[in-house]
């Protein structure tokens, strides 16, 4: 097995880790894989270790790798997740092919499995993606709204849930890519304490057994230099997802969610990376369904799900400065907050978060790093490892 693909199937990963359906924080994450499986074939394309001719016919073999990874994350605690990922180019096509596979064991108890298909068409005008998976996930569930978030009380919920998602999306100008997105949860939760101490910790039955299904549309402009450790660029992505009945939705509500990030090379060997998130969700949305704070590319050292409401924002500056060939250091904080509406979001509770890490470079085709973080937010703190930068 070359390095090269290797290095391929390690950037394959992060959409299986972000994709695996937590009733908590599955539809948060969505977002996120969808990227990041665009950004996969980029990176498998660009190591195929052919010349870059137009007027050369762009064929590979298919090739399985198979890669395990060690994670670790406040949410779900340490644990190792694998993936088979198999790389083909049926159509020749600038970008290649990425079916995969992969599953998880954290140590709560948490496990899930999901598979997935990205493909490009039209001289790669047109990006396609489909995701499903199932998981079975312990979490703790601590309320909803900021006061709820302050309490630090919390109650043990076992959350299953399965995912499926389909996005198109077409190319209207340079890096512009404009389409529509339909994912599908449904999920079985469980509170294991009967008589929780407060009242707002027992959620009604109708919720913890419930399906949400929706459409909506999906925009994204990527300019970046490298999907995996930009040095200059913007990332931006507006989704929006309307949950109906007719689509087999027990709820009938709309959630959008906004994210911009932009990499400034302002040393030879120091990068400023800056970042911004949006979450609205209108009323009659279910608990599982909320802007999570820490989600995504957001502030670190919370537990995901701790602060949750109908709203959220985030701001975030990180420092990624170069050590030598294979080792770096980054340098981060940022401010957020929730509310219970968007229109309420100049009264939301300030969350501030801080923190540094080490990098150590996994492939240099790709730029894929490997990730150790230390972060500190309000009266909490955590420590995470994984693959690729956060933003």
């Amino acid at each position: 097995m070359s390095r090269t693909r290797v290095s391929c199937a390690i950037a394959a990963l992060p959409l299986l880790a972000a994709g695996f359906p937590t009733a908590a924080s599955a539809q948060n994450q969505v977002a996120e894989m969808a990227t990041s499986s665009i950004a996969a074939t980029t990176a498998a394309a660009s190591n195929t270790g052919e010349e870059n001719d137009p007027e050369k016919p762009r064929t590979m073999k298919p090739d399985l790798l198979v890669v395990p990874i060690p994670m670790t994350n406040p949410t779900l605690g340490a644990g190792l997740m694998g993936a088979a990922v198999l790389f083909y180019n049926p159509n020749n096509s600038d970008q290649p092919w990425v079916t995969g596979a992969g599953a998880m064991y954290t140590s709560n108890k948490s496990w899930g499995g999901a598979a997935f298909h990205s493909m490009s068409l039209d001289d790669d005008r047109f990006h396609a993606l489909l995701f499903g998976g199932y998981a079975n996930i312990n979490i703790n569930f601590y309320g909803i709204g900021a006061a709820a978030g302050d309490r630090d009380v919390s109650v043990e919920m076992v959350d299953k849930g399965i995912m499926a998602l389909a996005q198109g999306q077409y190319r209207i100008a340079e890096n512009f890519y404009v389409g529509a997105r339909y994912q599908m949860l449904d999920v079985d939760s469980r509170i294991k304490r009967e008589k929780p101490l407060f009242p707002d910790l027992n959620l009604p039955d109708f919720e913890l057994k419930s399906r949400i299904s929706g459409v909506g549309p999906s925009i994204t402009y990527d300019s970046r230099d490298n999907q995996f450790a930009p040095r200059k660029g913007a990332n931006l992505t507006l989704v929006g997802i309307f949950n109906i009945k007719d689509l087999g939705s027990d709820f009938t509500y709309n959630k959008w969610s906004a994210t911009a990030n932009g990499y400034f090379p302002v040393t030879r060997t120091g990068t400023l990376a800056l970042h911004a998130g949006l979450c609205a969700v209108s009323k009659g949305g279910p608990f599982y369904d909320l802007c999570m704070y820490g989600q995504g590319g957001d502030l670190r050292g919370y537990e995901m799900g701790r602060y949750r409401d109908r709203a959220s924002w985030a701001s975030q500056i990180e420092w990624r400065q170069k050590l030598d060939e294979k080792f770096g250091a980054v340098f981060f904080a940022g401010v957020g907050g929730i509310a219970d509406g968007i229109d309420r979001l100049g009264n939301s509770t300030v969350l501030p978060s801080a923190g540094m890490g080490l990098r150590f470079r996994a492939s240099e085709q790709t730029g894929i790093n490997l990730r150790l973080d230390f972060a500190i937010g309000k009266d909490s703190n955590a420590i995470y490892f994984g693959v690729g930068e956060v933003f």
